[in-house]
């Protein structure tokens, strides 16, 4: 019984030793990940050109380099793409100026109300940003971009 209990206590140790062995240490912990945003294209026809199914801008929000536009449209069961696209007023006033143009492309017959966030990276705008800022235009939201040299 004796020769039992001791084996049972040394192979307790043994797991306990080795076990600490397999652990990983995290050289970055708290890592912020950030979400994934979708380019902004240059639109270079006409903005009436652009042909798009319809949608509705409920709100938009933006935060560091990235513009969050919250829409709903009607769908559900067929694919959907959304694409953004920027147009330069060319005019020699400062801020500078863009419209941003929203495409939905949708081949989905169904009638369902979708809600959806989609963001988009500004970072194509940040030399303009930081030289005054630039104002955009998306559907009767007008927004300012602007980044501070520190």
């Amino acid at each position: 019984m004796r020769i039992i209990t001791t084996f049972v206590t040394l192979l307790m140790l043994g797991f306990l030793f080795f076990s600490c062995k397999g652990t990983k240490k995290t050289t970055e912990a708290n890592q912020i990940v950030k979400p994934a945003s979708d380019k902004i294209s240059l639109y270079t026809l006409p903005s009436d050109s652009l042909k798009t199914d319809y949608f509705n801008i409920d709100s938009i929000a933006m935060k560091d380099q990235t513009l969050f536009v919250f829409i709903t449209y009607s769908g559900g069961c067929g694919d959907v793409k959304f694409e953004m696209f920027y147009k330069p007023q060319f005019l020699t006033v400062m801020p500078h100026r863009n419209s941003l143009l929203l495409k939905l492309t949708d081949d989905d017959p169904c009638r369902e109300l979708i809600q959806k966030k989609l963001t988009y990276d500004l970072s194509i705008f940040n030399a303009e940003a930081q030289s005054g800022g630039v104002v955009f235009n998306l559907d009767k939201y007008e927004f300012m971009y602007t980044i501070s040299e520190e």
